[in-house]
Formats: C-alpha cells, sequence, structure tokens
C-alpha cells in the first residue's frame, strides 16, 4: 500500500467516480478543483532521501519511526480536509471556487466558509478523525508570522481569520480595529457552524442561502482594508492562491506544538483525554499503517527501476526517448470503464466461445482405436464411442502484449479510446488467467509500462491506465519492435500482438516503411499482430490482420473473428 493507495483508505468520499485524487510531485501544497464529474484533489508526494529525511508540504523531519508518523498525520489531515469539501451539500464552484486574480476577497471568502462547513461535518460526524486537522493545525500556526510582521493590512487580518476558525487564538498583535472585526466575523461562522453541525446528517435546507450570506458578509467587512494582494491558506488545505504568511526560518518546539494542538483540538469540537496524555488521541495502529506506506513506496521504487533496467537495455535500438511509468490516477480509470458498458465481459464471452471453437475436441466416431478407452468402455458395459484417438489442436500455451497509442492523433478519440483498451486488457486479464502470461505497454514518442509480465492485473496498473495523457509523436514501429521483443522471448506456442491506434506513425522519414519492417519481422517469428482500428481502417494498410472498430460491438465482433482465424492458422501451420 503505497500513499495514493493510502489516501483512498484514509479518504471520506468513498466514490470514485466523483473524487479523482492524483499525486504530483510539483505541488507544495494539496489542489481541489471542481471538474465534470465532481472534484480532482491533487496531493503533494511525501519525499524521503536516503532515510534521512522525510518531508511532506513543506515540512521536514528526521526519517525515522516518530518522524515518518509525523509525515503520516500531515498527510492524513490533507486527505481528510479536501475529502471532507467534496462531501459538502453545496455546488462545486462554492466547494472549490476557481482562483481569481479579480476577486481574491471573494475565494477567500468562500474558502473560508467551506472550511468551517468542513470543521462542523467532521466534528459531527468524524471527531475521531480530528486529531489530525489540530495537530497539522498547530504545526501551521507555529510557522505563521505574527501578525504584526505581516506587512499588508488584508493579509494580516485574513489570516487571523483563518487562525481564529481553526486554531481559536490569533498569533501576534492586532489593532482595537482590525480584532474588533475579526470577532465579529468569527462569531457569525460559528454560529453557522453550529446551526450545520445539529442539523447533520441531514443537511440545512437554507444551506446555501446561509453560505453565500456569511460569504458577502465577509467581503462587506474586509473590503476597506484592501488591496488583496494574496490569499492566505494553512499548508494542509487547499491552495487558495500565493502565500507568503510563512517563515522559513520559525522552527516549531514540541511544547508549543502540543500545546496549540490542544487549543485547536478544542475549537475543532474534539475532546481532549481525561489523562491529559495528546497521544492517545490517535488510534492504535495508525503510525504502523504510515510505516507501511513508506516502505511499500520504496519497495515499489525499487520494483519500478529493476523493470525499468530490463526493458531499457532495448531502448537504443528504437528512437523512443524515455521508458517510464505513467502517473496513476484510477478514478479517470473509472471513468473511462463507465463507457464500457459491459463491453469487456462480452469481449471475453465471445473470445471464449472462439477459444473454445478451437479447443474444442469431441470424440471422434472413427479413426485409431485408443485401447485404454475400449477396455474402460467393456468393463464399465457402457456404450461408447469415444473410443478413437483425438487430435490435438489447441496450443497449451500463449502469451499476449497489448499496444496503446496515446500520442497527440488520438487525442481526439478521448476516453472511448482509453475504454476500448481497458476493454481488450480486461478481456486479456479473464481470457489468460496466468497474469505473467501478457503484457500492456502505451507508446507516443516514450514507452510506457502499464502492466509489466511480473505484475498481477491490480488496482495500480488501473490508476496507470488512468494516468496516461494523450500527447507527443506516434513512434508506432519502435513500440512494436520493443514490444515484439519482449514477447517473442517467451516459449509459449502461440504469441499475439494487439496494436490498438488510430493507424497514423508520424514522427520521423521512412516511419511507414519501418513499420512495415517492424510488422514483417515479427510475423516471421511466428507472432500474430493484430491492428485495431480506433474508429479508423488505416490499420489495413499496415496490419493484414486488422479490425475498424467504431463502436464496442465492432470490436467484439470483428476482434474475436480474427482472434480465431488467425490462431487456427497458426496452429495448422
Amino acid at each position: 500500500m503505497g500513499f495514493l493507495e493510502y489516501a483512498w483508505n484514509v479518504s471520506l468520499q468513498k466514490d470514485n467516480l466523483k473524487l479523482k485524487m492524483v499525486l504530483d510531485p510539483f505541488v507544495n501544497q494539496p489542489v481541489l478543483q471542481s471538474d465534470n464529474f465532481g472534484f480532482t484533489a491533487t496531493l503533494p508526494t511525501a519525499r524521503f532521501s536516503d532515510d534521512e529525511y522525510a518531508s511532506f508540504i513543506g515540512y521536514t523531519f528526521p526519517a525515522d519511526t516518530n518522524g515518518k508518523t509525523k509525515v503520516g498525520i500531515l498527510f492524513r489531515a490533507a486527505v481528510l480536509h479536501l475529502t471532507a469539501h467534496t462531501l459538502l451539500p453545496l455546488p462545486n464552484d462554492k466547494i472549490a471556487p476557481p482562483p481569481s486574480i479579480e476577486s481574491k476577497i471573494k475565494v477567500f471568502a468562500q474558502s473560508l466558509v467551506s472550511n468551517v462547513l468542513v470543521n462542523a461535518y467532521l466534528q459531527k460526524l468524524h471527531p475521531d478523525r480530528l486529531a489530525d486537522l489540530a495537530y497539522a493545525n498547530a504545526l501551521a500556526f507555529s510557522k505563521i508570522k505574527p501578525a504584526e510582521r505581516i506587512l499588508t493590512l488584508a493579509t494580516r487580518i485574513m489570516t487571523a481569520l483563518l487562525l481564529k476558525v481553526n486554531i481559536g487564538v490569533v498569533k501576534g498583535y492586532l489593532s482595537p480595529e482590525t480584532e474588533k472585526t475579526v470577532n465579529e466575523l468569527t462569531s457569525k461562522l460559528m454560529e453557522l457552524k453550529e446551526a450545520f453541525s445539529k442539523s447533520l446528517p441531514a443537511p440545512l435546507a437554507n444551506l446555501e442561502e446561509l453560505f453565500d450570506e456569511n460569504v458577502e458578509n465577509i467581503i462587506k467587512a474586509l473590503e476597506p482594508f484592501g488591496p488583496f494582494l494574496e490569499v492566505p491558506s494553512l499548508p494542509h488545505m487547499e491552495q487558495t492562491g500565493s502565500c507568503s504568511i510563512f517563515s522559513d526560518t520559525e522552527t516549531a518546539s514540541s511544547l508549543n506544538v502540543e500545546r496549540f494542538f490542544r487549543k485547536s483540538f478544542e475549537t475543532l469540537g474534539g475532546r481532549l483525554p481525561l489523562d491529559g496524555d495528546i497521544e492517545s488521541c490517535w488510534k492504535k495502529g495508525q503510525a504502523v499503517e504510515v510505516l507501511q506506506a513508506f516502505d511499500s513506496e520504496q519497495h515499489q521504487e525499487t520494483k519500478r527501476e529493476k523493470t525499468l533496467s530490463r526493458i531499457n537495455q532495448y531502448l537504443d535500438e528504437t528512437k523512443f526517448k524515455s521508458v517510464e511509468f505513467p502517473d496513476e490516477d484510477y478514478s479517470q480509470y473509472v471513468r473511462a470503464r463507465v463507457h464500457l458498458q459491459g463491453g469487456s465481459r462480452r469481449l471475453l464471452d465471445s473470445l471464449r466461445v472462439a477459444q473454445d471453437a478451437l479447443d474444442e475436441d469431441p470424440g471422434k466416431e472413427m479413426g485409431q482405436l485408443d485401447m485404454t478407452a475400449v477396455i474402460q468402455a467393456i468393463a464399465s458395459q457402457k456404450p461408447a464411442t469415444d473410443v478413437f484417438f483425438k487430435d490435438e489442436y489447441l496450443s497449451k500455451s500463449f502469451a499476449w502484449s497489448i499496444l496503446f497509442d496515446v500520442s497527440s492523433s488520438m487525442k481526439v478519440k478521448g476516453e472511448k479510446a482509453r475504454a476500448l483498451a481497458i476493454c481488450v486488457a480486461e478481456a486479456t486479464k479473464e481470457l489468460l488467467m496466468d497474469p505473467g502470461s501478457w503484457t500492456f505497454f502505451a507508446f507516443s514518442d516514450k514507452f510506457y509500462i502499464l502492466k509489466d509480465s511480473t505484475e498481477a492485473y491490480t488496482r495500480k496498473v488501473r490508476a496507470r491506465i488512468g494516468g496516461l495523457k494523450f500527447g507527443g509523436l506516434t513512434y508506432m514501429p519502435d513500440a512494436i519492435k520493443l514490444a515484439g521483443k519482449i514477447l517473442s522471448q517467451r516459449f509459449d506456442e502461440q504469441r499475439i500482438l494487439v496494436v490498438i491506434s488510430d493507424g497514423w506513425p508520424y514522427g520521423y522519414s521512412n516511419i511507414c516503411d519501418a513499420l512495415n519492417e517492424s510488422i514483417e519481422h515479427l510475423v516471421k517469428k511466428g507472432v500474430i499482430v493484430i491492428g485495431v482500428g480506433v474508429e479508423t481502417d488505416r490499420m489495413g494498410v499496415f496490419f493484414k490482420l486488422n479490425a475498424e472498430v467504431y463502436s464496442q460491438k465492432d470490436l467484439i465482433k470483428r476482434f474475436s473473428n480474427i482472434f480465431v482465424n488467425a490462431s487456427a492458422a497458426a496452429l495448422e501451420a
């Protein structure tokens, strides 16, 4: 279980269609955006280097058990906060307002009111999860500059509001006028929090109206303190724009963190243990889960490097820029799979019928007698006609490799093309049974590993399929050559390479000749090469065995026919 899997375990939102969660090593703060299905939550990557340091969202700890546990707390806090947003009964544009240069104050107001509602939701329905947020709040508090060191008045008052509703105190000194404004707004927000909390699990009937009212109150109260140059937020919360309220030189003592943890925990509505031991605020086993996530990430990285080194040995024979594992996006896989509508099961059934037709070996009623069968029939005194030697027709072992074109020209096919690739992959998984007997790759001017022969068709493999981005040139000859080299190393009696593309190789001179040579080379080695054209007949230009696919019905019928005919011809040869 790596950190992405851990995020889904921690997430309050369990609907993979409504929420997409991805890890991005290039972001330093979580990002929540609305999309056509629901929301996309982008999480920073937890980092570790040479077993010396572990870091997340700008905090660095020794890479010992204690340090990794703290990273785990911050990671859970970020996941908890973002996923709770997606459960609020509000329109998406209010839950995740798009950052806007022209209306920073509105973005802040909407974000602040949403955060108050999230805190109310957690207090009422998930009080056992508040400790993670309280610790993240306390750690952020220790890094925030005192109010008097925040030069811009608008940023100063927004920061004070942010701290007041999440931790219960303001850091530093505020002028009487500013303090009065902060207290008045905080009081109104706490009224909203209490009203929303009391209504749960059923939401307030006029929640959206109350949301807009509080947003307008904040905007009206803060406008005299402008201009608004940035939108402050805490590191584990959704990013709302640039933010300069944190000090790089401030270091938190464990005493200060504990003190403000207690304050934040009470502000969020948690109950401190009677014995005063804050460690008991966390469930037993959570630290172990985090250590497992770290260990799993390291193990997966080692495994990825081993797989890459094995395939990279052939890279010099191609023009590919690199061999890579794509990003992981399980939700995009689920969203694309919606287009299948049972297609993978129907394709599987069709392929099995085709396979059974090849494998069918009915008892023959003439030919050379099988004396063992004759003796058994006489001894049992039962009539039998299947006492003749049978022909062995179907190969007993076979291997497949699937290649999926994700170059720029396939972008217009969109999620339909991804769905067709998933359809073929999932039918193959069920048909072959042995996960080591098939592989799945994608290509553009890079070569992507989706499923190596050493892997099962796991959630991680599915996430890689979802994480594929369309773009780049179309090095189809090189993809066939590279996948063919891997496939030709197998000693199975039947080997099949399936190429899913729009049939437009592009990227260097004489690429069409190179494609013909790559296909011919594999065919001479006994590999069955099948081209599946996604809404095109172009694959017929290069692939003798090809299927035009404009719908799943086409895929199910035409691909199965090609499979059985090609297999029969190969076996007879």
